[in-house]
């Protein structure tokens, strides 16, 4: 997991200066191979999703993601043209994006069968393992660039992937690790004992109210580096020193939150937050200097952390006995946020000031705790049938 963070991370923070100041795309063309790819990205992962229901082993397909992303992200460094940066983001890195999620697929099916009374908090664990290279990796790939080239970050991408081929490749050889449906004695069979795809009138306000949440936070990721510069005449050494006060306290929060997950509901969990995310950005729209935007990450950290751990043991619940299609909800719903979050920036933010988005999103993430709180009375006021 660590690794899969490593990937992510030494690459999405440069993505668009190599696209545009290495390869030479323009502004406009980098928005569409990004749409593309995030397109790409979705259908790649419920397709996996799917197939990992009925795989017989799900850490072939772990590895085969993990090997494909080393392919995508190597091919960026080896041949550094704008020809192959499209292909690259379009076909085979959705693939290497996609092993996030099969690698939580694969954890929590493992857990469940293994060790299920602990199997949230070890989920949270894992996320924490993820995070924590977003807190050490970016700076260590800056520098890298610095001192050899940007297409660095890609080669370091790609040896992280190639690193977790080669651990995924050793673990296949443990009988005690493969986890997946149970033998069928043919492919029909296996098919018939998979239960039908049917996600809950309270899933569904779930999965709208987490992606209403992930819209807030996408907003708040684009918005937070324009308004230190803009508004707050901060540079970008302030925007580095914002992010990593939020970034720093996420790691242990989410394992605190993810012990917690054990003893009370999830949703009550992330509906809570829900509201404190909400009361963060409002309090964000009151600050005068960098000081007090400093002072308000430590309740951005203890949100998003629980916002970010907590919502993948949600989603791998949606759809009861599939949990890889479940857990390809975590990319559908990311990247349709991410689409809907951009058009909402676009048509909110002006020239003068960009603080109003933070009073959009946190609006939505108030609609969305909401939403997350009635799917939780709604499933518990659902009749039982047998």
């Amino acid at each position: 997991m660590i690794l899969a963070g490593v990937a992510l991370a030494a690459t999405a923070p440069y993505r668009a200066v190599v696209a545009i100041d290495a390869v030479g795309l323009s502004n406009s063309a980098y928005a569409v191979v990004m749409t593309f790819s995030a397109l790409g990205a979705a259908a790649v992962s419920v397709l996996l999703g799917w197939i990992s229901d009925r795989i017989p082993d799900r850490r072939i397909l772990v590895l085969f993601c993990a090997a494909v992303g080393a392919i995508g992200f190597g091919a960026v460094y080896a041949v550094p043209t704008a020809l192959c940066y499209i292909l690259a983001f379009c076909l085979l890195i959705p693939f290497g994006n996609a092993f996030f999620s099969q690698s939580f697929s694969y954890a929590r099916d493992y857990y469940d069968r293994t060790w299920p009374e602990r199997a949230e908090f070890l989920v949270s664990v894992l996320r924490s393992f993820f995070a924590a290279a977003w807190v050490i990796v970016p700076p260590l790939a800056g520098w890298l660039a610095s001192v050899t080239d940007l297409f660095a970050v890609f080669a370091l991408a790609a040896l992280a992937c190639l690193v977790s081929t080669l651990l995924l490749a050793l673990l296949l050889r443990e009988r005690s690790a493969r986890i997946g449906p149970p033998p069928a004695s043919d492919a029909r069979a296996r098919l018939r004992e998979l239960p039908r795809v049917d996600i809950s009138t309270s899933h569904k306000f779930g999965f709208v109210g987490v992606m209403l949440i992930n819209i807030s936070m996408a907003l708040h990721i684009t918005a937070l580096p324009l308004v230190i510069i803009r508004d707050f005449d901060g540079s970008l050494a302030d925007v580095g020193l914002v992010a990593g006060m939020a970034a720093l306290p996420e790691v242990p929060l989410m394992i605190a939150w993810g012990y917690l997950a054990m003893r009370m509901p999830k949703e009550t969990i992330i509906t809570i937050n829900a509201v404190l995310y909400a009361a963060y950005m409002a309090l964000f729209m009151l600050a005068r200097s960098i000081t007090d935007i400093l002072v308000l990450q430590l309740l951005n950290a203890i949100a998003t952390a629980a916002l970010m751990s907590l919502t993948i043991g949600y989603m791998q619940d949606m759809i009861k006995g599939r949990i890889g299609l479940s857990t390809s909800l975590l990319d559908v719903a990311r990247v349709l946020s991410w689409l809907i979050s951009s058009a909402i920036f676009a048509l909110v933010a002006s020239n003068v000031t960009y603080l109003p988005v933070f009073a959009i999103a946190a609006g939505l993430s108030l609609v969305g705790g909401v939403l997350i709180r009635l799917s939780q009375y709604a499933k518990v006021s659902a009749p039982e049938y047998s």
